[in-house]
Order: structure tokens, then C-alpha cells, then sequence
């Protein structure tokens, strides 16, 4: 099975997705980790261009980050995937459909955590005040979450409409309970 969770920044697809990979097998594949991996190479010039954008609170470029999935999808394309924090834009959703076409694989389900994005701001927050400073993510920050919210919006949203109508989007309500969040997302891969 090929999963992809979409939803805004802080609505819990790093979580869901972690579950997923412990109680069900899926291998996750996240953008945002495939990135970070990428910046924490030092001696990587990729890797500052990626820390700079992502400090700023950009996307990072689709040719970046197309780079870097297609690689993995070549790699892990028997697996039960988890594509989260990609695609992230209608550009990105194309040429993922595309570059899976070409190995010959198709996703599954896209299933789309719906958030209030006011709540947003509150969750970034506390999962800031749980994380060890030296742990914290660089990108855990009130205005950078602001950004990141009118992107998602401009950029991202777009792709909802674009798999509703390939009909695979499964919506779910991800203001419920981390494990009501869960049940939706098990009842939908069951």
C-alpha cells in the first residue's frame, strides 16, 4: 500500500505517520526528515541551501525535493509507503502519480487531516516546550508556522481537489484525539 497524509503544518501527519510504521509495517517517507537528513551533512552544499531555505520558512525547491523521493521511492518501492509532507504541491502530486507510473506503482489512498488552523499556533507551542532544546527542530517557531500556514494554503491545498477527483482523498477530522486520529487512519488502510 502507498499512503500519502496531507494537512497543514502541526496537524499530526509526523505522528500518524510514526504509528503507521509501529503497528502497521509502512515505511515512512517524509520529506521533511529526507531534508533535515540533508542539512545535518555539514559538509553538504545542499545541504546549507536546504537549511537556509527552511529557516526562512520556504518550500524548499520541487527539484530538490523530487530528487530525494524518487531516489527512495526506487529504493523502497515493494514496501508499504507512507509519503508524508509530499507531495506539497499540484506540480509535486503530478510528478510523484508520474515517477510512480514509471516503476510501475500507484498510491493507494491520500488521506487528508483536516485541522483548525487556529489551534495550529498551540500545538507548534507546546511541542516546542516538549522538546529538548538540542532536539528542537529549527523550524519550531510562531512566525515561521505563520509562513509555513499561508503556504500550505496557497500551495498545497490545491492537491486535495486534485485527488478527491482521481478519487482516492479520504478526509478525516484531525481536531479528534491523537488515537481517535489513528482509528480514522486504520479504518481507512483496513
Amino acid at each position: 500500500m502507498k499512503l500519502v497524509l496531507l494537512g497543514p503544518p502541526g496537524s499530526g501527519k509526523g505522528t500518524q505517520s510514526k504509528f503507521l510504521v509501529e503497528k502497521h509495517n509502512f515505511i515512512q517517507l517524509a520529506t521533511g526528515d529526507l531534508l533535515r537528513e540533508k542539512v545535518s551533512n555539514k559538509d553538504s552544499s545542499l545541504g546549507k541551501e536546504i537549511s537556509e531555505i527552511m529557516n526562512s520558512g520556504e518550500l524548499v525547491p520541487d527539484n530538490i525535493v523530487i530528487q530525494l523521493i524518487v531516489e527512495k521511492i526506487s529504493e523502497l518501492k515493494n514496501k508499504k509507503l507512507i509519503f508524508d509532507g509530499f507531495p506539497r504541491n499540484l506540480n509535486q502530486a503530478i510528478v510523484l502519480d508520474e515517477s510512480l507510473n514509471k516503476i510501475s506503482v500507484s498510491l493507494d489512498k491520500v488521506i487528508f487531516i483536516d485541522v483548525d488552523y487556529k489551534i495550529l499556533k498551540d500545538r507548534i507551542l507546546a511541542r516546542i516546550n516538549e522538546t529538548n532544546e538540542e532536539d528542537r527542530r529549527s523550524d519550531d517557531n510562531t512566525d515561521t508556522l505563520i509562513k509555513r500556514i499561508e503556504v500550505y494554503k496557497s500551495n498545497t491545498l490545491p492537491i486535495v481537489k486534485y485527488y478527491k477527483k482521481m478519487g482516492i482523498l479520504k478526509e478525516i477530522n484531525g481536531m479528534s484525539s491523537i488515537k481517535d486520529v489513528s482509528q480514522q487512519i486504520f479504518n481507512i488502510i483496513s
